[in-house]
């Protein structure tokens, strides 16, 4: 049967169509209506065609067409070639083709009608023609196409990076990215010159701001590959000193080509300054295999209280140069080391390195610091004061030098040595040394004073105490520059034409200057010696006088001849014993002080100094010969 809802052919043992899936309904069904009644000639029961929506039921339009392969009606024209149209009794009518078929009733198998267009034959049958092809629509078509494809192109070269790299491999104006790529490439096939150009050209773009250290790693290798060493040297040193001071790569590469061109010193400094600035211990490691060892001391630095010796040693046997300058530059600054270094008092910053060839050890760097204890204040078996007896005392170390001084069990510390003075002076090592003897006081005021020197000559503090003695002889005064003249012949005051007009103009002149005294000074010479005169603002005036014969008398009824014990005795003596050293001293006061000094030949010179108003010295000398009789005199001023 043929489904009265979309007309489908269902067979006749099946209940749902097949489809719509609508229920069949049978009862309505039999051989003698619809469709099939008319193929078999036979009419339908159904009245005349409605339109949609009658009593039959049926949706759809009012015309039903007939599918002769499906056997079935539809309401949908049917999309086949060969339409058959059937009339009222099931014959063949007419087909789709050709024909214009009037509408016509025709008659279901349930007796409904439907409406059909019956085609009428045509008297002629048409050729229907074909459309023309529009050629300006299809080349402004195939214009559209081109601009968009152009403009696509554009959009892929300029906004993406792979139209960047086409873009920069063609010479063209490309981004930084895409030349450091494109000069990569290069690179990696060889082209040296077509990289370094890429890359040159990308760093100018990136500028100071947009550095990448890789990027410009890879343009120190193309220089490298191109052999321009000092170039790529440059860079590197860019690299690590002002970009990133922490990137190794760059300490690296500068390392290699220094080691390649035998700069191996400059090498080494590197190596440290990158272990430093990098913390990689591989730099300090390659240092120590290609640096010598450092030197070796056998002393450890620090603080110590006596003398020391120092040795210092190469591990491998090279040569050792040090200083104690903290500005010195090792080695070309240095001392080469041949022996023993020896450490007194003070403070030594030694600085060591070894030397082999142009290799330069790292410094060895040790401060030594010698401060020797200094021994206690002397002391003395007299108190200060007054005395109408002359008094005998002795001398003794401080209490806590004393238990072993002088003796050969005793160290440096404790090995006291005492100087000491009666004259007046201050106990230096030209002074006599106290033997352990007591001594006795000349009479007046008399100052004693001492010094303690411990094995590492140090000196004690200085004691000091005062005594009169009123009995024995008082010591004679001082010499003066007020009393005591030559012949009346003042120094600085005696003109020289007075001095001319008494004893003549000599045998010659010679100008010769004076130590003190500025400008030229005039030498006469006579018989007698010498005497030198210096210009001052009111002329020329003595300003020396030498004699060895009797025509001038010295002070004090001193002169040519007389014993030295007799000149001795005419000025002021406290009595002091001789120094070691041979020299004996007579008086010291704030006005002067005389001294005999021992002469190499075995004579002696005997000195008095006495300081003018204004500030000067007059000096007088008494040469006395081994034989211990006065040879000559000599008179000086001393500004």
């Amino acid at each position: 049967m043929l489904c009265p809802h979309c007309g489908s052919y269902a067979g006749d043992n099946e209940i749902l169509c097949p489809g719509c899936g609508a229920l069949l309904d049978r009862s309505q069904n039999s051989a003698d209506s619809g469709v099939r009644g008319i193929r078999q000639g036979r009419k339908g029961r159904s009245g005349p065609a409605s339109s949609a929506g009658s009593a039959s039921g049926r949706r759809g339009s009012s015309r039903i067409y007939v599918d002769p392969a499906a056997k079935a009606y539809t309401r949908d024209m049917p999309v086949f070639s060969d339409t058959q149209i059937y009339d009222e009794d099931g014959r063949v009518m007419e087909t789709s083709s050709g024909y214009s078929r009037p509408a016509r009733t025709v008659y279901g198998e349930t007796g409904m009608t439907a409406t059909v267009n019956i085609r009428k034959p045509r008297g002629k049958v048409h050729t229907v023609n074909r459309h023309m092809i529009n050629w300006s629509h299809v080349i402004i078509a195939l214009i559209v196409v081109m601009i968009l494809a152009v403009v696509g192109v554009w959009l892929y070269l300029t906004k993406t990076q792979g139209g960047q790299r086409i873009m920069a491999r063609f010479g063209q104006e490309a981004n930084s990215a895409a030349m450091w790529e494109v000069g990569e490439e290069a690179l990696d096939t060889g082209d040296v010159e077509t990289a370094i150009h890429m890359f040159e050209q990308a760093r100018l773009q990136d500028g100071d701001e947009n550095v990448d250290v890789d990027n410009l790693l890879l343009l120190c290798n193309a220089y490298e590959a191109d052999g321009r060493l000092a170039e790529a040297e440059a860079l590197y040193t860019e690299i690590y000193t002002d970009i990133t001071p922490s990137a190794p790569d760059a300490y690296r590469a500068v390392i290699r080509i220094m080691l390649a061109d035998g700069r191996a010193p400059e090498a080494a400094e590197l190596m440290q300054l990158a272990y430093e600035k990098t913390g990689m211990v591989t730099f300090r490691n390659q240092r120590t295999e290609m640096l010598p060892m450092q030197p070796m001391v056998d002393l450890v630095a620090g603080y110590y209280e006596e003398m020391k010796t120092i040795t210092l040693s190469s591990p491998q046997g090279y040569d050792i140069y040090y200083t104690f300058d903290e500005t010195a530059e090792l080695p070309a600054g240095g001392v080469k080391y041949e022996q023993p270094i020896v450490f007194e008092e003070g403070t030594y910053a030694l600085r060591a390195v070894c030397v082999s060839g142009n290799l330069v050890s790292d410094p060895l760097s040790a401060t030594y610091k010698v401060y020797m204890p200094s021994p206690q204040t002397p002391r003395v078996s007299l108190a200060p004061g007054t005395y109408k007896q002359r008094q005998r005392l002795w001398l003794k170390p401080g209490l806590e030098n004393e238990k072993t001084s002088k003796t050969p069990e005793g160290d440096k510390e404790t090995d006291i040595t005492i100087y000491y003075t009666i004259d007046g002076s201050e106990p230096d090592i030209d002074s006599p040394v106290y033997t352990g003897e007591k001594f006795y006081l000349p009479g007046g005021r008399v100052t004693l004073k001492a010094v303690a020197v411990n094995g590492y000559g140090k000196a004690s503090n200085t004691l000091e105490v005062g005594y009169k003695i009123e009995s024995g002889p008082k010591p004679l005064s001082a010499y003066s520059v007020t009393d005591d003249v030559v012949n009346g012949i003042k120094l600085y005051e005696t003109t020289r034409e007075s001095f001319q007009q008494t004893y003549g103009e000599g045998k010659g002149m010679e100008e010769i200057t004076l130590t003190g005294i500025d400008g030229v000074c005039q030498r006469y010479s006579y018989d007698w010696g010498y005497a030198t005169m210096a210009k001052i603002k009111s002329g020329w005036v003595v300003a020396e006088l030498y004699f060895a014969s009797g025509v001038f008398k010295g002070p004090r009824g001193t002169g040519i001849g007389d014993a030295a014990d007799f000149v001795v005795g005419k000025f002021r003596d406290m009595g002091q014993v001789v120094s070691p050293s041979g020299n004996r001293g007579l008086y010291e006061t704030d006005d002067g002080k005389g001294k005999i000094y021992l002469q190499q030949d075995g004579g002696q010179l005997i000195r008095y100094q006495a300081d003018t108003a204004d500030g000067h010295t007059w000096q007088l000398d008494y040469n006395v010969s081994s034989g211990g009789t006065v040879e000559s005199i000599h008179m000086l001023y001393i500004p």
